[in-house]
């Protein structure tokens, strides 16, 4: 019996798979988008690549092997809220410098790698020393950027990029990871549920309902072939 059956006639202790039978690969340099209505699962996988989440079964590799600490310096991740997934006693150098910390990367000059990722990513010199309440949506989201690219990583996972931000806003922010990933070469996972972040800048799309793929094609195919 189905978990939603289950729960319609209590028959059984429901269940609810947050994402089940779920395969696919990212190349190097590419642009992967998870599209699909809130709770379909996009951000359990997200989360369970970068270990914030542990499956249950499966396997999740890279670079054709299973994931381990030592490869989880080379992805990074953007959650979803510009200003509330930064750290409100930091400030924006702290931010910057905190995954060289984490990893115990004391040989790095902490000033100059701040320095990097500002320009990287466009932002004065200047912002170092401020809070992020002091920060607008867009260049908080800025600086999310730099901080996921602190420690160059070979794979971007960004969950609703431009959740929150002005329209103006999103097309800046999807212009520089698109220039940024030309630059450094990084593959992106974009989760989203906005078909215009979609069609902006990915190869392939992968669609979600209830924790599962039902369809997987190339995004310049998508909207004259997609059956959902």
């Amino acid at each position: 019996m189905g978990p939603l059956k289950a729960l319609a006639t209590g028959t059984k202790a429901p269940f609810i798979d947050a994402v089940c039978g779920v395969s696919f690969e990212i190349r190097k340099g590419e642009t992967l988008a998870l599209v699909g209505e809130s709770g379909s699962g996009k951000s359990t996988i997200a989360r369970t690549i970068i270990g914030l989440q542990r499956a249950v079964g499966g396997s999740i590799c890279f670079d054709g092997h299973e994931i381990e600490e030592t490869y989880l310096r080379r992805m990074a991740m953007m959650f979803q809220a510009p200003v509330g997934s930064l750290s409100p006693r930091l400030t924006v150098r702290s931010l910057l410098t905190e995954p060289f910390r984490i990893h115990g990367l004391k040989d790095r000059d902490a000033g100059g790698e701040a320095e990097r990722l500002f320009r990287l990513v466009g932002l004065p010199a200047d912002f170092a020393r401020r809070y992020p309440h002091q920060l607008s949506g867009g260049q908080a989201r800025r600086v999310g950027i730099a901080r996921a690219l602190a420690l160059n990583p070979d794979l971007i996972i960004a969950d609703e990029p431009t959740a929150g931000l002005d329209v103006s806003v999103q097309g800046k922010v999807l212009n520089l990871l698109a220039r940024l990933q030309d630059e450094l070469g990084m593959a992106i996972l974009i989760i989203t549920h906005n078909l215009n972040v979609v069609r902006h800048m990915t190869d392939r799309m992968a669609i979600m309902h209830l924790g599962r793929f039902i369809e997987v094609g190339s995004t310049e195919r998508a909207p004259a072939s997609s059956l959902h």
